[in-house]
């Protein structure tokens, strides 16, 4: 499998080739059927869209359309480190261009929601760059992975062998491009594709990293 042959084509479609106000981080709240609150965290550059919620375990792949103060969010559902297994709209306004607000459905559950996003300052999302290049450690106390990123290629591997290579590119000032594919780990190896940035939390850079493929999604929080 010839992963950069495949990342080069994603990031030439995935580049805007102009500025876009609604290009960046995007963070806040929602709730599930009148219950809640819960973490959102969407990332955006031109049309293409990826979110996570880490309370909720949730992570979504798809593409986002504007049309004056108007935007609709299509998504493709994922368990975090699982499965697909739906999709969800998201509508509603955009506000002094640095708040989203509107409303959120889901097939074939159709759960429904209030949502509230609001675009993350300069402060707390590092500019995408240099720093990104260096070993990168992951949070995740039961299976702790080590990723080393060298020139904006990335290897590493985990407690369990399972071997990680792929690549990080800037796409936009506070967003980077993920491809990273997954081997020696049975049912999960594959090409994984998404959307990275990293951010500030207690004064520590915080690196996030959201990927799917057609069946399954692979996310990564590093320090």
């Amino acid at each position: 499998m010839n992963i950069s042959k495949i990342i080069k084509v994603l990031i030439m479609i995935s580049i805007s080739t102009s500025a876009n106000s609604k290009d960046g981080v995007w963070q806040g709240v929602f709730d599930i059927n009148g219950n809640g609150n819960y973490d959102f965290t969407g990332l955006i550059s031109d049309n293409k869209a990826t979110a996570y919620t880490e309370k909720a375990k949730v992570i979504y792949d798809g593409n986002i359309t504007t049309e004056d103060n108007k935007f609709i969010w299509n998504l493709k559902m994922y368990l975090k480190d699982g499965t697909s297994f739906g999709t969800a709209e998201i509508t509603g306004e955009i506000l002094n261009d640095n708040i989203m607000s509107g409303k959120w459905t889901t097939e074939p559950a159709k759960d429904y929601g209030n949502i509230y996003l609001v675009k993350l300052k300069d402060n707390k999302v590092v500019d995408t760059g240099k720093i990104i290049n260096k070993n990168w450690i992951s949070k995740n106390k039961e299976n702790k992975i080590n990723i080393s990123i060298n020139e904006n290629k990335i290897s590493g591997k985990d407690k369990n062998n399972c071997n990680y290579y792929g690549q990080i590119k800037k796409i936009n000032k506070k967003i980077y491009f993920a491809g990273i594919e997954i081997a020696s780990c049975g049912a999960s190896d594959g090409v994984y594709t998404g959307m990275a940035h990293i951010r500030k939390v207690n004064n520590k850079n915080n690196l996030i990293i959201n990927t799917v493929n057609k069946n399954f999604s692979f996310f990564l929080s590093l320090y």
